[in-house]
C-alpha cells in the first residue's frame, strides 16, 4: 500500500509504512536508508534518546535497533521502547552472533535479529515477515475484540465447584509465563475456560490459537507447531512457514487433547515448555515463545504417567496450575441456569419464543446423567428449539435422554405421539432434522448430536427421505 502526492505535474507514491533505524554508525544508517527507501519511509536515530523521541513523533511500524549505542545499550532501550509501545516490532542488529545476547533480546520482545554485515535479501524478507506478522496480529485483535466482553469470566454456574474453579482461573489470568493444565471430561467446557482466561487478560489479548494435538500426525508435528524455513524439506513452501507458536505470539496457544500425543512429540514439546524457545524446522535461529501455554485433556494424566504413556517431566512442567472442570452430573445446581442461557441464545438465533421448562422436563433434566456434559445439554436444547414449536419445553421433547414412555405423561401428548416407541421418536426427529436442513446430512447429524456415520446408517435403515 502507498499514498500518492502531486509534485508539480508529476504524481509520486509515498510508502505508508515507517521504519526507524537506530545505529551510531553513520555508514550503516546511510546503507540501510538506501536499501529501504522506496519500499518504506525511513527515519534514523544515532542514539537511544533520539530513538525514543522519534518513536512518539513518527510512530514507526518497525524499529531496526543496534545493540551497541553511545548513551545506552540496545537491551535497555528495547525495554523502554516496548514499555512506550508494547506492539512495536523490533529487530535487533548485532555485530557478533552471541547466543546469550540473542536469547535475551528475544525474551525482551525482539521479533528477530540480523548480524552485520547485513545481507540485503535477508533484511527485506525479515522486514516483510515482521510487518506481515504485525498486520496479522492487529487484524486478529480487531476480530477478537467482540469476544472480550463475552468471555470475561461470564461463566454460567451457581455450584460451589464452578465458583472455586473461577477463583483459581482469575488468579492466573495475568501470569502469562505460567503453564496452565485444564482437566475434565469431554464436553465439560475446557475450551471455554481456556478462552475465558485468555480474554480476561488485563491488556487487549493477542491471538488465541487452538491446536488439537490428537489431530496432528507425528510427521507433521514439528512443522505444524514450530514452522519451517524455506527449503527445509521436499515439498516445503519456497518462503517457509510460521508455526502455531509464532501465530500465537503475544496471545495464547491452547494445546487441546494433549494426553493423546506420542512420547516422541511429548519430548519435543518439553523442550519448548522448559526453555520457552524453539527452532523452525531446517533453521538455526532461536525463537522465543511469547504466548501463554494452556494445555487440556480428558485423559487421567497421572495414570498415564504411571503406565508410561505420558512423560513424567512434561506432566510436572505443565501441572504448575491445575484447574479441574467438574462434570455436569456433579453440579446439578448449574443445569437450569445453563438451560435458561441456551434457551435464550437459540431463541435469538432461530427466532423462536421458548420461555419456560415444564416441571416434568426439569425433573428429567436433573435426573439424567449427562455423559456428554454441557456440550450434550447445549446440543439437546438447540435441537429442541430448532425443530419444535411452542413456548414450553415438555418431557416429550427430551426423547434422546430416555425412552419417551419413561418421561412423557400421556396427558401432554396426542394419541399418535403417546403411542410412539423410542425408535419411532428417533425416526420422526431425524426426518424433521433432514427437512429443516434441506437434506444436509452433516448439519442434521450435528443438530441431533449424532455422529455422521450413524446418521447415514439410520437413514438407510429407516429408509428416510433426504431433501
Amino acid at each position: 500500500m502507498s499514498q500518492r502526492t502531486d509534485t508539480g505535474n508529476q504524481e509520486t507514491e509515498l510508502p505508508d509504512q515507517t521504519v526507524l533505524v537506530v545505529d551510531d554508525d553513520k555508514s550503516v544508517l546511510t546503507g540501510l536508508r538506501m536499501t529501504l527507501e522506496g519500499d518504506y519511509n525511513v527515519v534514523a536515530a544515532e542514539n537511544g534518546a533520539q530513538a525514543l523521541s522519534l518513536l512518539h513523533e513518527k510512530e514507526p511500524d518497525l524499529i531496526l535497533l543496534d545493540i551497541g549505542l553511545p548513551d545506552t545499550s540496545g537491551m535497555e532501550l528495547i525495554e523502554q521502547l516496548k514499555s512506550a509501545d508494547p506492539e512495536i516490532v523490533v529487530i535487533m542488529i548485532t555485530a557478533v552472533e552471541d547466543i546469550r545476547v540473542v536469547v535475551k533480546a528475544l525474551k525482551l520482545g525482539a521479533y528477530d535479529y540480523l548480524v552485520k554485515p547485513i545481507d540485503t535479501q535477508d533484511l527485506k524478507v525479515t522486514l516483510q515477515n515482521a510487518l506481515e506478522t504485525r498486520l496479522l496480529k492487529d487484524k486478529i485483535r480487531r476480530i477478537q475484540k467482540p469476544n472480550i466482553e463475552r468471555y470475561r469470566f461470564d461463566l454460567i454456574g451457581r455450584s460451589p465447584q464452578v465458583k472455586a474453579m473461577v477463583r483459581t482461573a482469575q488468579k492466573v489470568t495475568n501470569s502469562i509465563e505460567t503453564p496452565i493444565l485444564i482437566l475434565g471430561e469431554t464436553g465439560t467446557g475446557k475450551g471455554v475456560l481456556a478462552r475465558t482466561i485468555h480474554f480476561s487478560f488485563s491488556e487487549l489479548p493477542g491471538p488465541f490459537v487452538a491446536v488439537n494435538c490428537s489431530a496432528i500426525t507425528h510427521d507433521l508435528f514439528e512443522s505444524e507447531l514450530f514452522g519451517y524455513e524455506r527449503g527445509a524439506f521436499t515439498g516445503a513452501k519456497g518462503e517457509g512457514r510460521i508455526g502455531r507458536f509464532e501465530e500465537a505470539a503475544g496471545g495464547t496457544i491452547f494445546l487441546d487433547e494433549i494426553g493423546n500425543m506420542s512420547l516422541a512429540d511429548q519430548s519435543k514439546l518439553l523442550g519448548v515448555v522448559d526453555d520457552r524457545m524453539f527452532h523452525r524446522v531446517g533453521g538455526n535461529k532461536p525463537y522465543h515463545v511469547s504466548a501463554r501455554i494452556i494445555a487440556a485433556t480428558n485423559v487421567d494424566l497421572e495414570k498415564s504417567v504411571e503406565e508410561g504413556m505420558f512423560r513424567r517431566d512434561l506432566f510436572f512442567r505443565l501441572n504448575v496450575v491445575r484447574i479441574v472442570v467438574p462434570p455436569l452430573r456433579e453440579r446439578l445446581a448449574d443445569i437450569m441456569p445453563l438451560t435458561e442461557y441456551f434457551i435464550g441464545h437459540y431463541n435469538q438465533k432461530y427466532s423462536k419464543n421458548f420461555t419456560t421448562v415444564s416441571l416434568e422436563a426439569r425433573k428429567a433434566l436433573q435426573e439424567y446423567s449427562w455423559p456428554g456434559n454441557v456440550r450434550e445439554l447445549r446440543n439437546l436444547l438447540e435441537r429442541i428449539i430448532l425443530l419444535e414449536k411452542g413456548s414450553t419445553i415438555l418431557p416429550r421433547h427430551l426423547a434422546f435422554l430416555k425412552p419417551p414412555q419413561e418421561i412423557c405423561a400421556p396427558s401432554e401428548l396426542d394419541v399418535s405421539e403417546a403411542t410412539l416407541g423410542y425408535e419411532d421418536a428417533v425416526k420422526r426427529l431425524m426426518q424433521e432434522a433432514l427437512g429443516r436442513t434441506n437434506g444436509n446430512v452433516l448439519e442434521a447429524a450435528r443438530l441431533l448430536g449424532m455422529p455422521a456415520h450413524k446418521m447415514r446408517y439410520r437413514i438407510k435403515k429407516y429408509d428416510l427421505k433426504v431433501g
